[in-house]
């Protein structure tokens, strides 16, 4: 029997299902694996003391797909979350109001650019405050210094430059379906292609998400495979289908 040994190797791309979309990859992708949960109604031999089986049915029910992705885009956060993502472009920020406390942060409304310069003044505009003795800039906004002059409860005015980023909003979405396609190589065979195609996938949103940690982050997501009904023939599956290059 010839060698059929395999390790898997590839990019993973996600699309909305039925069309309207593009199937996207998700970057770097260190697990994808497929689990079939089986149901068993087993008759026992109840003709002689040894035991044993007489009869036994197997049914599937079910087909679970799992992904460990290392890039944390706001693509993929959205979908680990359940949300959306949207790109926020770099502009002026004026005369934005906050609450402010002795030792305590205020957030802006946007991510300022740390490269440009930050004005904090009392409501109208006056006193203008001083870096260093009322506050500490941060990465989402200021730090109320305990001996500055900014007063307990006290609103303030901060003028900024809001940071290109991206934001992710969370539980903003039902769940989506996708089509899954694995565009793969097994290395263990010179690397021939190897084709894993779902057809309609429902991913659960993540069940833990690290974002303080010390190694490399992994964003782990699980998926029911659902059965296609577009799909019709005989012989075809409506879950999956492998394609492995002989």
């Amino acid at each position: 029997m010839a060698d059929r040994s395999y390790i898997g190797k590839g990019k993973v791309y996600l699309g909305p299902y039925g069309g309207g979309g593009a199937l996207v990859s998700v970057g770097n992708c260190s697990r994808l694996e497929l689990s079939i949960d089986e149901e068993k109604k087993e008759l026992l031999d109840f003709t002689s003391a040894g035991g044993g089986k007489a009869n036994v049915v197997s049914r599937i029910t079910g087909v679970t797909v799992g992904m460990t992705l290392h890039d944390i885009s706001p693509e993929n956060l959205a979908k680990a979350l359940r949300g959306t993502s949207s790109a926020v472009t770099a502009a002026a920020v004026t005369n934005e109001a906050h609450t402010a406390y002795k030792g305590g942060l205020v957030v802006f409304d946007s991510l300022p650019d740390p490269a440009q310069p930050v004005t904090v003044t009392g409501a109208g505009g006056t006193p203008t405050y001083t870096e260093g003795t009322d506050y500490v800039r941060t990465r989402t906004g200021i730090e109320v210094l305990a001996g500055g002059s900014i007063t307990d409860g006290s609103t303030i005015e901060v003028d900024y430059t809001k940071a290109a980023s991206d934001v992710v909003e969370a539980l903003t979405q039902a769940g989506a379906e996708f089509t899954l396609v694995f565009d793969g190589l097994n290395e263990a065979q010179g690397g021939k292609a190897v084709s894993v195609r779902l057809h309609r996938v429902k991913f659960s949103p993540a069940q833990g998400l690290g974002f303080i940690a010390d190694e490399f982050a992994g964003l782990e997501l699980t998926g029911e495979v659902l059965k296609d009904e577009s799909i019709t023939g005989s012989g075809l599956s409506q879950y999956l289908q492998v394609t492995l290059a002989q």
